[in-house]
């Protein structure tokens, strides 16, 4: 599941230089795709989490499921900037219903003293996820645009219309989420129990969250760091193109790449590093790694850059699920409502994407890639001040 929604994310960063060229639109403009995206993830996590308390996960997720289907069958036959925003919007508020009923899902079958883990084996699958789509998008597109005729190019060059092969990848999407759903049918799920869901008892959940001060710390760390995240990963194709002459449909789609493998490899090493070490010196040292990487990439040459940016991924790939799983078990009730209010920090997603954007038009794109920064000086700060009621389970020397 988390790898169709890897698939579905980060195969926007790498067309947006092809909706710039083919929309002939500015950055500004380009940056309102991942934002559409990010801004309906965000309008819809706190309904699917107050959802989540009457309805079982089988049904959130088959529907879940239906919307993105739909989303990119409009994507692929609507070819219209305006029709894309709409159809992104689409799929983020899937998206958003899929990761919500994922958390407490977790933390039901596995335990809150390992969601810590199995948080990072889902980002690992999202990391691989996608890591696929910008090769499935490349593979696609350029043998489209080579006329190569064998199954399925030969079918995509007859329904895709010229100057549209970027579109491919959603193509190649639509069985995937048909067999998705197949196997939502048929999987077996735990018990779902239905709470109080008046109006009397949500307002009663959310008050005694928003009590809880590190709810709110946890929910901006999330959101800040989730504008560095994107924000590196919409821009760094188009970095590559205007300031080191790098052909965003191969060199830049295998760096954005590169980027989510990274961010799956990572989640491995992570996964180990948290059987061994507390949560929070693991995110520390990690957000170090990645901010002196950063830098590196930045402000060295063109090899440099082309290892250094997608190694930020590298030292990111667990700071997601860390910092959720501190935020979960900081709490002892209300897990579903808390998982739709974290998840609607994903709109940190969108605000990095524009801000980089709107900075890149007015100051240049590698000035306003100095953005990211700032996210993980605040990730560094939650391990100084987390205090989780529940610790990650690790093996003792």
């Amino acid at each position: 599941m988390f790898f169709q929604v890897g698939l579905l994310e980060s195969i926007i960063s790498a067309l947006i230089p092809e909706m710039i060229q083919s929309f002939q639109i500015s950055y500004g403009m380009a940056s309102i795709m991942p934002f559409s995206f990010y801004l309906a993830f965000t309008m819809f996590c706190i309904p699917v989490g107050i959802a989540g308390n009457k309805y079982s996960p089988r049904k959130i997720l088959f529907f879940a499921l239906l919307f993105a289907l739909v989303a990119t069958l409009m994507f692929v036959i609507f070819l219209k900037y305006q029709t894309s925003a709409i159809s992104l919007f689409i799929i983020g508020s899937a998206s958003a219903m899929i990761q919500v009923t994922a958390v407490p899902l977790v933390r039901k079958v596995c335990g809150a003293e390992n969601l810590a883990f199995h948080a990072t084996l889902n980002q690992m699958m999202f990391g691989l996820g996608a890591f696929c789509s910008p090769v499935i998008y490349s593979w696609l597109t350029s043998n489209m645009v080579n006329g190569i005729h064998f199954f399925p190019i030969n079918i995509l060059l007859h329904i895709i219309p010229k100057g549209f092969e970027w579109t491919s990848a959603y193509w190649f999407f639509i069985p995937l989420l048909l067999s998705m759903m197949v196997m939502v049918v048929l999987m077996r799920f735990p018990n779902h129990e239905t709470t109080n869901s008046s109006a009397p008892a949500k307002k009663n959940a959310y008050k005694e969250l928003f009590r809880n001060k590190y709810v709110i710390l946890y929910f901006f760390s999330l959101m800040i760091y989730l504008s560095g995240e994107q924000g590196i990963a919409a821009w760094m194709s188009k970095y590559f193109q205007d300031y080191h002459g790098l052909d965003p449909l191969t060199e830049g789609a295998s760096r954005l790449s590169l980027y989510w493998l990274l961010l799956t490899v990572g989640c491995l090493g992570g996964m180990l590093l948290l059987k061994f070490f507390d949560s929070r010196k693991v995110l520390a040292s990690l957000a170090v790694c990645a901010i002196i990487t950063l830098f590196l990439a930045l402000h060295g040459g063109t090899s440099v850059s082309k290892i250094a940016f997608p190694m930020v991924a590298l030292f990111e790939s667990v700071m997601w699920p860390i910092i959720m799983s501190l935020a979960f078990n900081s709490v002892t009730k209300h897990h579903e409502v808390l998982s739709g209010f974290m998840y609607t920090a994903a709109i940190g997603g969108a605000l990095g994407t524009v801000i980089i954007g709107s900075m890149g038009d007015l100051y240049g794109l590698e000035t306003s890639l100095h953005y990211p920064f700032l996210p993980l000086l605040v990730v560094l700060s939650v391990a100084f001040w987390a205090k989780p009621l529940v610790v990650n389970k690790t093996i003792g020397f």
